[in-house]
């Protein structure tokens, strides 16, 4: 698999975690994210030193998410409602990050998209260039 699509695959993954906890706090313990970061970066393939300590950076953000929603009752039905409730834009910084390290690895358009939507969930603007624009001008 590609890096991109590797890529692809975590920030996804990234959000069925996040979605997750703060949806199903109780279902998740420390052993219950050991195994989500085992089976998200077990064999190692395509991630660089880099790109693991951002993959850690996102379980830590997840189990703040998690600590905070096991507490609570009551809270907006959409997932990414509670994230930005919880963390604000720091929540989402890990998957703008790892998209970043994809993008520097390996630039792909459908990674770019992904960049593009993590990047303002981050600094609250869109992208101000294209794929093609951006490929250019890196």
């Amino acid at each position: 698999m590609s890096a991109a699509g590797r890529t692809l695959d975590l920030l996804r993954s990234f959000d069925r975690l996040f979605e997750g906890v703060v949806m199903s706090a109780g279902e998740w313990d420390e052993r219950a994210f050991s195994d989500w970061l085992e089976a998200a970066i077990g064999d190692g393939e395509s991630l660089d030193r880099q790109a693991a300590k951002i993959v850690t950076r996102a379980v830590r953000r997840a189990q703040r998410l998690q600590r905070y929603w096991a507490i609570r009752t009551d809270g907006p039905e959409d997932w990414r409602m509670r994230v930005d409730e919880t963390l604000g834009s720091a929540g989402w910084r890990p998957g703008l990050e790892l998209a970043e390290w994809g993008m520097a690895v390996d630039p792909d358009p459908e990674l770019f998209e992904e960049y593009s939507e993590r990047f303002r969930a981050v600094n609250f603007t869109p992208v101000a260039l294209a794929f093609e624009e951006w490929l250019e001008n890196r």
